[in-house]
């Protein structure tokens, strides 16, 4: 499992709710356990990356956006000024306004190159999308097609991150 620094203090259950609102969708019981522990945070190690079944690197994940609306919950000075742009509302609302993104899926890490992971709240499976696709969308339908699909569930997703080659 990977190490989480940090940057706002865990979701509360006013937090929760709030999200599931804003959600509009069930959201999965183990991402919501994750909010519940970590509320966001940027991965620790070198290069935390995500491996499929196959022992290959399919992302490298460098942080999980929060869903804290409250300044005063944010745990360094440091990422104040960047509180409002590193939420999953936000980060979700901006793909689905640039990329067509279904209302169904949000946005709930950060890949260290223009990667963004994703969740599909209607199957609870995650899915990548890299923001630097060659052929410029215009649908629904393209952006599911430039889909990823990565793991059955936030905690399958969470448990192939690793900081180290799986065969070394």
């Amino acid at each position: 499992m990977p190490l989480i620094n940090p940057i706002t203090q865990p979701a509360d259950d006013g937090e929760i709710e709030a999200f599931k609102a804003w959600a509009k969708y069930p959201v999965p019981d183990d991402y919501l356990a994750f909010l519940r522990e970590h509320n966001g945070g940027y991965l620790i190690g070198d290069d935390p990356c995500f491996y499929n079944s196959d022992d290959q690197s399919v992302a490298s994940v460098s942080a999980f956006p929060r869903i804290s609306e409250r300044i005063d919950k944010c745990m360094s000075k440091m990422f104040e000024k960047y509180f409002d742009f590193f939420k999953v509302a936000f980060q979700t609302e901006d793909l689905r306004g640039n990329y067509f993104a279904p209302d169904n899926y949000i946005k709930i890490a950060n890949d260290a190159q223009h990667e963004h992971i994703l969740m599909d709240l209607k199957t609870g499976r995650i899915f990548g999308f890299d923001d630097e696709a060659e052929e410029e969308l215009e649908t629904t339908e393209d952006f599911l097609e430039a889909c990823l699909f990565l793991a059955d569930s936030f905690d399958s997703f969470f448990s192939q991150i690793v900081d180290e080659d799986p065969d070394s």
